[in-house]
């Protein structure tokens, strides 16, 4: 076909638009949940943000904030488009990577049926890609994985232009690309081995399985030296080095790391030039490839000198080699044993050290302490049930069945592996995005939220174990995605045509489809309840299949040829792949990537802001109740006088010392701690020791026993050091009620309400750094500052003060309160009510929820904490007689809040509202919410009622509170004389009881 070249190289520039377009539709405007804050934030202001960091995604998200023209609302916005443009960029190279597999199927020569042919079979597999469901997700925010799958996606395609050209230009390209991806992310190291084969299988004559797996084990070391020795231990050289020139040389810090630099250039530079003169080309080449790839690398200086400039964000602090090595290390995160370990019920023997670690001193390099290897009593091979974490084990013993004192076999290690790490955690994803989706719903553990559906009831019945048609919760739920596998069965079809056509092209791309997917389930070995879904991790694999989707064209093609004319088996070829893998994929996921018009995750964060009183000291414990926090403040300046601390983070020191210093409108801390007190190595652990105290002690005495150096205010630890303790658990804080009214804490006329000390105990066995920052501020802020607590996080985030907090938004705010023992309202219910009425009725914009077309999890749960609290608000004020303005914060909630129940837990707060709806004696509200409650519930329980009892059993939570839920309404509907609604509700009951009653008991 003539100008086939001209003809693809256009078509591939029209997928990028047509992609790219999709994914501006689609994009969400400003700041989303997770690590999106912190990207945009660290970017606009070139910052620190979590190990390993992403510098070069962190200098292309400057660049592209400068589009906002100064306008901060819109550097979401335009850090966002980058993540657009990466896209479909991403989704141009993988048709140019199909086209160009395909056409090695025919002569060079092709005639026009063959070219369209290969035409069609990329631009059916590039828009398969476009709309799967896990790199969409990725495509419309600021985060790394789509430049990273644009990395990846560019380095394959390269290897076939280098496998078509024999050009080793192409090679160093290849490298200059995989050192700027790490720059990303590190997925397109796991190119390598696809690239090892496809320069094996075109450079060796006789291709065997012997030659091949020895290709395959030189990708596999290659990776390693790639990831391990060039990413890290260059780095620890530099270190080794610095530490070498600055302590024995006396020479400032970063001398060394400079010479190391410096001969590491001299060497790789004479080795090119002693290659050359001795025409030792392969030394040559492989020297370049090393300079190229040291060249995308040193994005990472961006980092070492943005952590010397200390800027806001500055995440444990790599100004120096020791803590840049660290850093990329993720050392933070804990080891995870791969080949061997323990198992989950093992108990320590002893311990080996292994180093010396180094922290930076004022002038020299000072040891922080030593690294160990712990020794446990029980270990296996390829340990896969291996954490201690008591959530951990409950999970590992009911997912495998086993006792509470059954240890794992290597049967069940395996079973975990195949059936979890395997099978839930990547077979569950790959389904998603090309058979079907279930919901939405965080499905970690749960075998019912999250799974995958195909559409084809008979097949799905298998699975749900029922034949009944699927409740609301799963019909309306816009995650709900039907593709009858029909993209899996093209993709598998594409696969087996390529196999029976070129095995080595087929063997590649499994390559790649193994190491981006199952390789690194073998490397992660996650443990059990994540904290969110990680789909993410293995959009690599997905890449790989949508290549095999693409050959299906051209199977389908084959299959047609014996019976049609050439041009009409292509013609329908190309339409049924288009209509049963991208167009099917397009119009069931649309609705559920839309995120045009959201601003959920920015409103959030507003809103949470707003809860607390000027100049307030924020406790938040998670990403999604920090990151957004610290978007509004460092992109567009809102409440900046409010300063967010991230517990997770302040166990670190060089963050305790940021704390200690204006930020924006937030003045330093009252932490009068000397920084040697919790510098790295120091007071990492504090033991709980009982010391005998019966009465509860002054914070202020502990704090100074706890930050004691003097040996007698230490107890011995096994390796023959003195380390501070805890001697109890027993805490007070003197209040002066004086000083509360002083500082506005309280009002003068509330003054007989305070309490006059705090007295709180701790629950756990050992405290750190992070709560000796903590108890500092408490004793030194003198409520001069409001201290508040995250809602919705670990009770560990509140370090026993529950009592004391009182809810005045989306945020708990300290208050040396007294409280009426009888008040059996558990913590959540508790509101400084006139405060929290004024927050919420005047303060907090909810349009959020309105304005965009689709609410993820994240968003709904927001909008079930919200209406939560606000029933909450509503009760205790209508306790005070304020029935008035209970009715308002319950009228705002029914016309800004999306009261809709999503799954059966979601009916309390409907039956809450619903009660507080009577009680304010707005029944034409309350008996419309209840008749929806009472049809939701019972389509969902006449769903249940059809599975098989073992099923059933798996629902009893949902089961009790459904029915706990129409019992209660047919109380208060029966005590506000709705009798035709009770009589419906009892009805309801009784029917659905007397069947669970047979079934489960």
């Amino acid at each position: 076909m003539k100008n086939y070249c001209r003809i693809n190289n256009l078509i591939g520039f029209l997928l990028f638009g047509i992609a790219t377009l999709v994914y501006w539709l689609t994009m969400e405007p400003t700041v989303s949940f997770w690590d999106c804050g912190e990207f945009i934030s660290a970017s606009y202001k070139i910052q620190v943000g979590h190990q390993p960091g992403a510098p070069l995604f962190l200098m292309i998200g400057k660049l592209f904030s400068l589009f906002a023209m100064g306008d901060t609302a819109k550097v979401a916005y335009w850090i966002n488009f980058s993540s657009v443009l990466f896209s479909g960029a991403t989704i141009m190279f993988l048709y140019w990577t199909i086209t160009a597999m395909a056409s090695k199927l025919y002569s060079e020569e092709k005639n026009k049926i063959e070219s369209l042919g290969v035409i069609a079979a990329g631009v059916v597999g590039a828009l398969a890609y476009t709309f799967s469901d896990t790199f969409w997700f990725s495509a419309v925010e600021s985060e790394v994985y789509a430049l990273s799958t644009l990395f990846t996606a560019m380095v394959f395609w390269s290897i076939l232009k280098w496998e078509k050209s024999m050009d080793n230009r192409w090679l160093v390209f290849i490298s200059f690309l995989v050192g700027l991806s790490i720059g990303a992310h590190l997925l397109s190291l796991l190119t390598i081995p696809a690239l090892v084969l496809v320069y094996y299988f075109k450079k060796t004559k006789k291709v065997t399985w012997i030659g091949t797996l020895k290709a395959f084990a030189i990708a596999c070391v290659i990776v390693g030296i790639v990831q391990i020795v060039i990413v890290q231990y260059l780095v620890l050289g530099a270190a080794k080095f610095d530490l070498f020139f600055v302590n024995t040389l006396g020479l400032t810090f970063g001398t060394g790391a400079m010479a190391f630099i410096l001969l590491l250039i001299i060497t790789i530079s004479y080795g090119i030039y002693y290659s050359i003169q001795q025409r030792k080309y392969n030394l040559n080449l492989s020297l370049l490839c090393l300079a190229f790839i040291l060249f995308g690398f040193s994005s990472y200086f961006l980092i070492l000198i943005r952590a010397d400039a200390k800027p806001s964000i500055n995440l444990s602090n790599p100004d120096n080699p020791f803590s840049l090595y660290s850093y990329l290390g993720r050392t933070n995160y804990g080891e995870t044993p791969l080949l061997y370990g323990k198992t989950f019920d093992a108990k320590q023997t002893d311990f080996k050290e292994t180093g010396t670690e180094y922290r930076k001193g004022s002038s020299k390099y000072e040891e922080s302490g030593k690294s160990f290897k712990v020794n446990y009593d029980k270990n296996m091979l390829f340990p896969r049930m291996y954490s201690n974490k008591p959530n951990h084990i409950s999970f590992y013993q009911q997912w495998m069945g086993l006792e509470n004192d059954q240890s794992p076999t290597m049967s069940d290690n395996l079973g975990f592996f195949s059936s979890y790490q395997i099978g839930f955690m990547y077979a569950r994803y790959f389904l998603w995005n090309f058979v079907g989706r279930q919901t939405d719903l965080q499905g970690q553990g749960n075998l019912e939220q999250g799974n995958w559906l195909s559409g084809i009831k008979p097949l799905d019945a298998i699975r749900l174990g029922s034949q009944s048609n699927l409740p609301p919760s799963v019909q309306e739920n816009k995650g709900h995605n039907v593709l009858y596998g029909l993209p899996f069965l093209m993709g598998m079809a594409g696969l087996i045509f390529l196999y029976r056509k070129n095995k080595q092209a087929t063997l590649v791309i499994a390559t790649l489809f193994f190491f981006t997917g199952l390789a690194i389930i073998l490397y992660l070995n996650q443990d059990p309840l994540q904290v969110r879904e990680r789909d993410y991790a293995y959009v690599g694999s997905f890449y790989a299949f949508c290549i095999f989707i693409g050959f299906g064209v051209l199977a389908i093609k084959e299959v047609l040829s014996p019976y049609t004319p050439g041009k009409i088996s292509l013609v329908v070829a190309a339409l049924t792949g288009l209509l049963i893998a991208p167009t099917l994929m397009a119009v069931q996921g649309w609705d559920d990537h839309d995120r045009s018009g959201k601003t959920t995750a920015r409103d959030w964060a507003v809103n949470y802001l707003n809860s607390c009183a000027p100049n307030a000291i924020l406790f938040t414990n998670a990403d999604n109740d920090t990151f957004p926090l610290w978007y509004a403040q460092e992109v567009e300046g809102i409440r900046t006088d409010v300063r967010v601390i991230c517990l997770q983070f302040l166990s670190d020191g060089n963050f305790i010392n940021q704390l200690k210093k204006q930020q924006n409108k937030s003045a330093s801390l009252p932490i009068t701690m000397a920084a040697e007190k919790y510098q790295q190595g120091v007071r990492d652990y504090i033991p709980y020791i009982d010391y005998g105290i019966t009465d509860s002690v002054e914070l202020n005495d502990l704090l100074t026993v706890l930050t004691s150096d003097a040996k007698e205010d230490k107890v011995q630890m096994n390796d023959g050091s003195f380390e501070n303790f805890l001697p109890t658990k027993k805490l007070k804080l003197t209040i002066n009620a004086d000083q509360l009214v002083k500082t506005n804490t309280i009002k003068a006329a509330d003054q007989g309400k305070a309490v006059s000390q705090m007295e709180w105990t701790i629950d756990k066995n050992f405290i750190g750094k992070a709560d000796l920052a903590m108890y500092d501020i408490l004793v030194h802020n003198n409520w001069e500052r409001p201290i508040y607590f995250a809602t919705n996080v670990s009770p560990d985030t509140y370090i026993g003060l529950e009592k004391y907090l009182y809810l005045e938004g989306y945020a708990y705010r300290l208050l040396p309160l007294k409280t009426d023992p009888k008040d059996d309202r558990d913590k959540t219910q508790i509101t400084n009510t006139a405060v929290m009425y004024d927050n919420v009725m005047h303060k907090m914009d909810y349009s959020g929820f309105k304005s965009a077309k689709y609410l993820d999890i994240e968003s709904r749960s927001i909008a079930e904490t919200t209406w939560s609290f606000h029933n909450n608000l509503a009760t205790n004020l209508i306790l005070e007689g304020k029935n008035p303005q209970a009715l308002a914060v319950m009228k705002k909630s029914a016309k800004e809040l999306p009261l809709k129940s999503y799954s059966i837990q979601d009916s309390i707060n409907r039956f809450n509202s619903i009660r507080i709806f009577y009680d304010l004696k707005d029944l034409p509200q309350a008996n419309l919410m209840a008749k929806e409650t009472l049809s939701f519930l019972d389509l969902e329980l006449q769903y249940i009622a059809s599975l098989e009892p073992e099923l059933q059993r798996r629902r009893i939570r949902d089961i009790q509170v459904g029915l706990g839920v129409l019992n209660g309404l047919d109380e208060i509907c029966k005590a506000n004389q709705q009798l035709d609604l009770s009589k419906e509700m009892k009805t309801k009951v009784r029917n659905y009881e007397s069947i669970f009653l047979k079934s489960v008991g």
